[in-house]
């Protein structure tokens, strides 16, 4: 098979669709050395994807054309397909909801794959800006009706994309997340890695993007419904970039001393520091409203750190009985976790430990070659 992939959506920085797409092409370069990939990326980025493997080409596309929004969506709609076509692929995969619609029409051979993160578009208006919202689900409604084959990063997401999106296809292909082999193997941060980032002793830690649907103003007010010996004892430490709406975050903080002298912000954080912050940490907090799967959650589970986390959504299918779960709407409960957490046996950080073993990028890039086989035969079945 000619496969192509459309990696023109992820940043330097990688997070979010970035990071599932280094994960995957790392799994996929493990298993398969027949088929052959290309991978459209923006010119600026062509090394930032670890490619070793001679089966698999870089295509640049001029990063200068995308940083627009508006523009990188005609971009994928209008030219893409063309290229597309032009390489003569047999399945392309589109990792961030949509596709080139177009490409039913000039390209009815070609099998198309998207993955579906979460449905927080259709489940969670509050947490979205309105004309944001209304776009993308017309966008996911029509790609789940136009493509071959869904894969969804969680039982949870599988189910919600079934029942929001009427896929054509409805069988869609759960494809875990893997956790870099890093995060079991490197040692705890270095006195100079906690001065870099002003980190003082103990520490409970966030990892993610300041934005309403993580509810990092929840694990604040939590944190602060600690008695105060623990308070004193451990710090909040919040990285990650600044998203939307993230005012509140730092408002509750601002306004309250007793935050303001135990709670740090590093901003973002490379993996280089982040690895090993992660390995020093007491406990991890990430209690978001809803995920589709919860990267941060593995992660402290593969570095031996307890994880608070909640029980909605896809948060508990991945930490399964390795977590501290608890109410994000209620801080008091948070507060529980969180201490329950710094308590912590070692038969449960033992557990977590063995239950992360079993996610793996190569795990993922299996069960997502198996997407693009399928979808080749749902594509030539129709």
């Amino acid at each position: 098979m000619k496969i192509a992939i459309d990696l023109t959506s992820t940043q330097k920085n990688k997070t979010g669709i970035g990071r599932y797409m280094l994960g995957i092409l790392i799994g996929l370069q493990k298993i398969d050395k027949e088929n052959e990939y290309y991978l459209f990326a923006q010119d600026d980025d062509l090394d930032g994807f670890g490619i070793y493997a001679p089966n698999f080409h870089m295509v640049p596309v001029k990063s200068s054309i995308l940083r627009k929004t508006y523009v990188r969506i005609l971009w994928e709609q209008f030219v893409f397909p063309f290229r597309v076509k032009k390489l003569g692929a047999d399945v392309l995969h589109c990792p961030n909801y949509t596709m080139p619609y177009l490409s039913r029409l000039i390209d009815r051979k070609l099998a198309v794959v998207s993955t579906f993160h979460d449905m927080a578009y259709f489940l969670h208006p509050e947490y979205l800006i309105g004309w944001k919202r209304r776009m993308f689900c017309g966008y996911i409604k029509q790609t789940a009706r136009n493509c071959d084959k869904i894969v969804a990063v969680s039982h949870n997401t599988a189910e919600d994309s079934l029942s929001c999106s009427k896929p054509k296809n409805k069988d869609i292909e759960v494809t875990y997340l893997g956790v870099d082999e890093a995060f079991f193997d490197t040692p705890a941060a270095s006195p100079e890695i906690r001065a870099k980032y002003k980190i003082p002793g103990k520490y409970i830690l966030y990892v993610g993007t300041l934005e309403p649907r993580k509810n990092v103003a929840g694990l604040i007010r939590g944190y602060r419904e600690l008695p105060e010996e623990i308070r004193n004892e451990y710090k909040l430490v919040i990285t990650g970039k600044k998203g939307w709406y993230y005012d509140e975050t730092f408002s509750i903080v601002n306004s309250d001393p007793l935050l303001e002298e135990n709670v740090i912000f590093t901003g973002f954080v490379d993996d280089q520091d982040m690895i090993p912050l992660m390995k020093a940490a007491s406990a991890v907090g990430y209690v978001s409203f809803f995920e589709g799967f919860g990267l941060p959650v593995l992660e402290a589970m593969a570095s031996g750190v307890p994880i608070v986390t909640t029980s909605g959504s896809s948060l508990s299918e991945v930490a399964g009985d390795c977590g501290y779960l608890c109410d994000p709407h209620d801080p008091s409960d948070i507060a529980k976790a969180l201490q329950r957490s710094l308590n912590d046996s070692e038969d449960k950080t033992a557990r977590a430990l063995e239950r992360a073993k079993t996610f793996t990028w190569q795990r993922c890039g299996e069960h997502t070659l198996k997407a693009y086989d399928d979808a080749l035969k749902f594509r030539r079945g129709q």
